[in-house]
């Protein structure tokens, strides 16, 4: 017969046991991840889409077409997966300049690759992307040609010209130029052209290269035979640097009522009282929409 001490003893080595054994059903030994590293998503363009100058800030990361996440570049993301997967990258940007309104960009391509992970290994990917197939540049401005299909109106005290100065100019040979001071302190410019615009769901962008020391105002003219209507979209802050911003217009054509015929781009700009002249800087205006 066992003894109570050796029954014990018996009873504590399957309690051990089970005890190990629990802890492997509940705690399985972890996947080792691969590794995804993206420092920049560039563009490239060809010469009848105008520059190639681009703001991507964040890589939108599928693999096998599941969302693995967001991420502001540069990133170093794990994967759980190991092998041969799909890997597409789409392009994300600040729509209207803004943090809190990332977004895919509707007009670049995204990047998809067959990449072999490779578990506790780094694949580096800085993909080149290109606009969509179907993109349509509705207005090209990149002041490099002989005239400027921006005009002041009979608002404006003053007009958009061009400038060399190669401390001025972003790209290229030309920037435009808009200069403020105290007997000329309001720029008010149309696009020459008036042009037909999706509504609803279909993406409208504004792209625009800017330096100023001055707010610039972009807008809408909704003109129809009847009336034309003001449509504001976004006032843009000041930058000493040159900067990029995507300006998306949807909210503003659905605001037409006048049932327009075609729209015209308007940007102003309002010298502030506290300082005696201002410069406000543009290049590779694009107007795009599918």
């Amino acid at each position: 017969m066992m003894s109570v001490q050796k029954f014990l003893s018996t009873l504590l080595v399957f309690a051990v046991a089970g005890m190990f054994s629990s802890c492997e059903v509940f705690n399985p030994a972890e996947q080792i991840p691969s590794y995804i590293h993206i420092d920049k998503i560039s563009l490239t363009t060809t010469s009848d889409q105008g520059s190639n100058s681009s703001k991507i800030t964040d890589a939108w990361v599928y693999v096998d077409d599941q969302l693995i996440g967001a991420f502001e570049l540069p990133v170093t993301l794990p994967v759980l997966n190991s092998g041969k997967h799909n890997v597409v990258i789409k392009p994300g940007i600040k729509v209207d300049g803004i943090a809190a309104t990332r977004a895919v960009y509707p007009f670049y391509q995204p990047y998809s690759a067959s990449i072999n992970l490779i578990p506790d290994s780094v694949i580096t990917i800085n993909p080149t992307l290109t606009y969509n197939s179907y993109t349509v540049f509705e207005w090209k401005e990149a002041f490099e040609d002989g005239g400027i299909s921006i005009a002041k109106t009979l608002f404006s005290d003053t007009t958009i010209g061009k400038t060399s100065d190669t401390s001025k100019v972003f790209e290229g040979s030309y920037s435009g130029v808009v200069h403020l001071d105290a007997t000329h302190d309001f720029f008010q410019g149309l696009s020459l052209g008036s042009f037909i615009l999706p509504t609803g769901d279909s993406p409208v962008f504004l792209e625009l290269n800017y330096k100023t020391n001055a707010t610039i105002r972009v807008g809408l003219y909704a003109n129809s035979t009847s009336s034309v209507m003001k449509l504001d979209v976004l006032y843009i802050n000041k930058s000493d640097k040159w900067n990029k911003i995507y300006i998306n217009l949807n909210s503003a054509i659905a605001r037409a009522t006048n049932s327009p015929d075609d729209f015209q781009v308007c940007i102003e700009v309002q010298k502030d009282s506290d300082v005696s002249s201002a410069e406000i800087l543009f290049d590779n205006i694009k107007l795009v929409h599918n």
